[in-house]
């Protein structure tokens, strides 16, 4: 990593992490781990963020969200944040959602973009 390199702080909730993790393969959970360990000590190089379709093709809705392929630079898995801001005005990713980017025609399984719509639109249980 050179000194220039520009890194953006992000967070990870534990719960949605165990939760991607449990349901990934050992390839992915290694790669999430290492991918993990290095933006929780760096960030996130700015260089590696890309911008996620607000509106996707697979009917998600994912306003204010940015990925990352892992491993970097192009990878089969993906990490998914959502852009907020501190108190004190300072941007931080908040971690959505990990998993594979892309399942072949006729899978079943959810992407990490379906994933991340699950999450950011889940309402909270009637009381």
């Amino acid at each position: 990593m050179g000194d220039t390199e520009r890194r953006a702080k992000a967070h990870f909730d534990a719960d949605a992490w165990e939760e991607d993790l449990a349901s990934s393969t050992p390839a992915g959970r290694q790669a999430a781990e290492a991918a993990r360990k290095d933006y929780e000590r760096n960030g996130i190089p700015i260089a590696q963020l890309r911008r996620v379709a607000e509106h996707g093709h697979d009917r998600t809705v994912l306003p204010d969200c940015m990925k990352v392929y892992v491993p970097a630079p192009d990878g089969r898995f993906g990490m998914i944040f959502m852009l907020k801001f501190q108190p004190n005005g300072r941007p931080v990713l908040m971690f959505l959602a990990f998993g594979v980017r892309h399942h072949p025609r006729g899978s079943q399984s959810q992407t990490v973009y379906q994933l991340a719509h699950q999450r950011l639109h889940r309402k909270p249980p009637r009381r």
